[in-house]
C-alpha cells in the first residue's frame, strides 16, 4: 500500500454536517456558550446509522455496527464494533477501521483463524524440529524426554504465525477494498496515519532499532513493509519483500491462501534466527516476554551509518508499536457507550430520528443580518420504546397525566365521528346527466324521435371526484400551550384524524413541534423537535388511542425551523393529491436566538413554500381571540390562512375546514 497523503479536509465532511461534531461556541450577543455534558445519543445514532451504510456499501452484506460496551472491543466475525469517541481528528479513521474490519467479515475465513492451533500441530516433523531448536520437551520424572511438548511448541509458533497472517491478510483486504470501493480510500488513509505512519515509527525504521535477529524485530519490521522508510538491507527483508509481492498480493483468493504463504515466510525466519541458549529459555519462562524486544544474539545491519534514537524516542517507539501489535490483534482502544445510552440510541434508531440542518437569519441590536444554521431533529416514528427510554420533555408516562390525556383522545375520537360525517361528502362521486344530445350514448328514452328527424337524442353523462388528499396537523405543543390550549388542540387534531379515517381518500399526519433536552436537562442541549406522532399511511387508530396520550408540553417554540426540517416530505408526499396543512399554535415563534421579526419572516418563507405547490393551509390561533396577544404575529406569518375560532366548537371547525375541503383547484 502506497503512502499517500490526504489535505486535512475531512472525508466525512461530505456526508456530515461542518457543526457535527461541536456547536457554536458563541451565541448572538458574542458570549460562549457551554457545551452540554456526556455524549448525545441522536450523532451517536447518526454516527452508527452512516457508519453502516458505508459498511454495508462496501462489502455488500447486511453487517451490524454496534458500540462497545463492557470492554467488547472487538470485531466477532459478525459484527462491526465502533468507537463512541466524536472527536474530528478520529473521525475518519474510526470509519476507516469500521469499513476494514466489515471487509474483514466479508473476506476472512475466521474457521482458519480458530484452527490454527491444530493445524500447526498436524506437522508432527516440523513440531520435532521446533521443539529441539527451542528446547520444548515433555519432563519426565527424570527430566527432559525426547518427546517434543506439541502443546508448548504451538504455542511458541502460534501468535508469531497469527501475526504474520494478520499483516497478509490486512494487505489482501486493503487491495480488495481499494479496487472495489476506490472512493473510501481516503478513509483507509486515515486509519493507517493514525497506526502506522507516526514520525516516530518513520525514525524507528530508518534507524538500527529492531534490526536483531529475533521475532520483535521481524514483526516490526514486516509490519511495516509498505512504508517508505523502510529497509530492505537488513534481516534479510528483500527476500521477505519478494515473497510478499504486494503488487500482486490479489493472487491470493482466499485466507488459506494466506496462511500458506505466512507458514513459508515464518519458516523462512525460523532459519534465520539462532537456537536460544537453555538458560535464555530459563529467564525467559520466569520473567516472561518484557525484555525479549532488547535481546537477540546477533544482527543484520545495513552498512551505511544510520541516525540512533533518543531513550525517549525509543520508548515512544516502543508505545507506538504496541498500538500497531494492538491494530493487528483487532484489540484497539474503543470509547464505550453504556447499556442505557446503546437503549436510548436503539429507540431512536427505531423510531426513524433524524436530523435536518436548517438555514435562518438572525439580526442583531446593531441590525446586521447573520446567516444561521441548526440541527432539528425529526421523529417520524412515535414508539412506546423512545417514550420509556428517553425523558426529553416532549412526552412523559406519568400516569394521572396520561390518564387525563387518554380522556381528551377518546372525546376526540367521539366528536371525530361527528365531523368525519360532515366531511364525508368529500369522498362521494357526482354524476349529472346531460340530455338531447347530438353525440354520447343513446337515450333509449329519445329513440322514438329518431324517425321524425330528431337529432338530439344522445345523452351524456359526466363524473365528478375528489382526487386523494392528504391533512398534515401540526400542533405547536411548547410550554405556553399547556393546560387547556394543549388539551383542545389534541381533541381536535385527533377529532379530524378520526374523521380522515372515516373517509377512503384521506391520509392524515398529526405533529407535534418545540424545543427539548436530549444530552441533560440543561439549556445547552436544548433542540428544536418535530415528533410524527401519527401517520395514516403507517398507523392505525391504535396508534392515536396508544401513544397520544404520552405527549406533553415541552419548552420553546421554533416555529417555521420545525416547518422546514420536513419540508421535503411534505412537498413530496403532496404531488397528485389535494393537500392541506392544518396549524394550531398560540402565538409567535421564539427559540433562543431565533425570534422577533426574522423568524416571523423565516415562519412566513414556509407558509409561501407550501402554497405555491398548491397546499392548501389553515392556521388556527389557538385561542380564537382575535385581540389576544401575537396576534399580530401570528396574522403575518399566516395571512389570509389565519382562523381565529375557538377549535374546542366542533362545528365552527368543521365549517372551516369544508370550506377548504370542498375547494376545486
Amino acid at each position: 500500500m502506497k503512502n499517500m497523503k490526504f489535505n486535512n479536509v475531512m472525508n466525512s465532511s461530505y456526508w456530515l454536517d461542518a457543526d457535527f461534531f461541536e456547536d457554536d461556541k458563541f451565541d448572538i450577543m458574542g458570549e460562549e456558550i457551554s457545551k452540554p455534558k456526556g455524549k448525545d445519543p441522536i450523532k451517536l445514532a447518526g454516527y452508527r446509522r452512516a457508519i453502516g451504510n458505508f459498511v454495508r456499501i462496501v462489502t455488500g452484506l447486511p453487517i451490524p455496527v454496534r458500540f462497545t460496551s463492557q470492554g467488547e472491543s472487538f470485531t466477532d466475525g459478525t459484527t462491526v464494533t465502533i468507537s463512541a469517541s466524536l472527536k474530528d481528528k478520529d473521525f475518519d479513521s474510526a470509519v476507516g477501521l469500521a469499513l476494514h474490519e466489515g471487509s474483514h467479515i466479508r473476506l476472512t475465513d475466521f474457521n482458519i483463524l480458530k484452527d490454527l492451533e491444530n493445524w500447526i500441530q498436524r506437522d508432527d516433523e516440523y513440531m520435532m524440529l521446533m521443539a529441539a531448536k527451542h528446547h520444548l520437551f515433555e519432563l519426565d520424572k527424570d527430566g527432559p524426554s525426547n518427546r517434543p511438548d506439541r502443546w508448548r511448541t504451538s504455542g511458541y509458533v502460534m501468535p508469531k504465525l497469527r501475526d504474520l497472517i494478520n499483516i497478509i491478510e490486512d494487505r489482501r483486504i486493503d487491495a480488495w477494498v481499494y479496487k472495489n470501493a476506490p472512493g473510501y480510500r481516503g478513509y483507509y488513509e486515515s486509519l493507517y496515519d493514525k497506526y502506522f505512519n507516526a514520525k516516530i515509527v518513520d525514525k524507528g525504521l530508518k534507524s538500527d532499532e529492531y534490526t536483531n535477529l529475533d521475532w520483535d524485530s521481524y514483526i516490526f519490521r514486516i509490519c511495516n513493509i509498505t512504508n517508505p522508510n523502510r529497509r530492505l538491507d537488513v534481516l534479510d527483508l528483500m527476500s521477505i519483500w519478494k515473497m510478499l509481492d504486494l503488487k500482486n498480493i490479489a493472487r491470493l483468493k482466499e485466507t488459506e491462501d494466506v496462511r500458506d504463504l505466512a507458514w513459508k515466510i515464518f519458516k523462512f525466519i525460523e532459519k534465520k534466527l539462532p537456537a536460544p541458549e537453555l538458560e535464555e529459555i530459563k529467564k525467559y519462562e520466569e520473567e516472561g516476554n518484557e525484555e525479549e524486544a532488547e535481546k537477540g544474539s546477533g544482527n543484520q545491519k545495513g552498512n551505511a551509518k544510520m541516525p540512533e534514537l533518543s531513550q525517549k524516542q525509543k520508548h515512544q517507539l516502543k508505545k507506538a508499536i504496541e498500538k500497531q501489535n494492538d491494530f493487528m490483534n483487532e484489540k484497539t482502544k474503543k470509547t464505550k457507550v453504556s447499556k442505557s445510552m446503546q437503549k436510548q440510541m436503539k429507540a431512536m434508531e427505531n423510531s426513524g430520528v433524524t436530523v435536518e440542518n436548517v438555514d435562518y437569519d438572525v439580526e442583531t441590536y446593531s441590525g446586521e443580518k447573520i446567516k444561521k444554521n441548526i440541527d432539528v431533529t425529526v421523529i417520524k416514528n412515535f414508539t412506546k420504546d423512545l417514550v420509556t427510554s428517553i425523558n426529553c420533555g416532549m412526552w412523559n408516562d406519568w400516569d394521572w397525566k396520561v390518564e387525563n390525556r387518554t380522556n381528551h383522545v377518546k372525546e376526540g375520537i367521539r366528536r371525530g365521528v361527528v365531523l368525519g360525517k360532515k366531511l364525508k361528502i368529500r369522498a362521494e362521486e357526482r354524476n349529472t346527466k346531460f340530455n338531447r344530445q347530438r353525440v354520447g350514448k343513446i337515450d333509449k328514452r329519445m329513440i322514438a324521435n329518431a324517425g321524425f328527424g330528431a337529432e338530439g337524442i344522445f345523452e351524456k353523462i359526466e363524473n365528478f371526484a375528489y382526487n386523494p388528499g392528504i391533512i398534515h396537523l401540526s400542533i405547536d405543543n411548547s410550554g405556553s400551550m399547556n393546560g387547556r390550549r394543549m388539551q383542545n388542540a389534541v381533541t381536535t387534531a385527533v377529532a379530524v384524524a378520526k374523521a380522515c379515517s372515516m373517509i377512503d381518500n384521506m391520509d392524515c399526519v398529526i405533529s407535534f413541534r418545540a424545543s427539548a433536552y436530549f444530552v441533560d436537562h440543561s439549556r445547552q442541549s436544548d433542540r428544536p423537535i418535530i415528533l410524527i406522532a401519527y401517520d395514516s399511511r403507517r398507523h392505525g387508530m391504535a396508534q392515536i388511542k396508544t401513544m397520544m396520550p404520552y405527549v406533553d408540553t415541552a419548552c420553546l417554540t421554533p416555529e417555521g425551523l420545525c416547518f422546514n426540517a420536513i419540508m421535503k416530505e411534505i412537498l413530496s408526499s403532496s404531488k397528485g393529491k389535494d393537500a392541506y396543512f392544518v396549524n394550531f399554535s398560540d402565538g409567535q415563534p421564539w427559540y433562543n436566538n431565533y425570534q422577533g421579526l426574522a423568524a416571523e419572516k423565516h415562519t412566513r418563507q414556509q407558509v409561501k413554500k407550501m402554497t405555491r405547490e398548491g397546499i392548501k393551509v389553515i392556521s388556527y390561533y389557538i385561542d380564537g381571540k382575535e385581540d389576544g396577544y401575537g396576534v399580530d404575529c401570528f396574522r403575518r406569518m399566516y395571512g389570509k390562512e389565519s382562523q381565529f375560532i375557538n377549535v374546542n366548537r366542533i362545528a365552527d371547525v368543521a365549517k372551516s375546514m369544508n370550506n377548504k375541503f370542498l375547494e376545486v383547484a
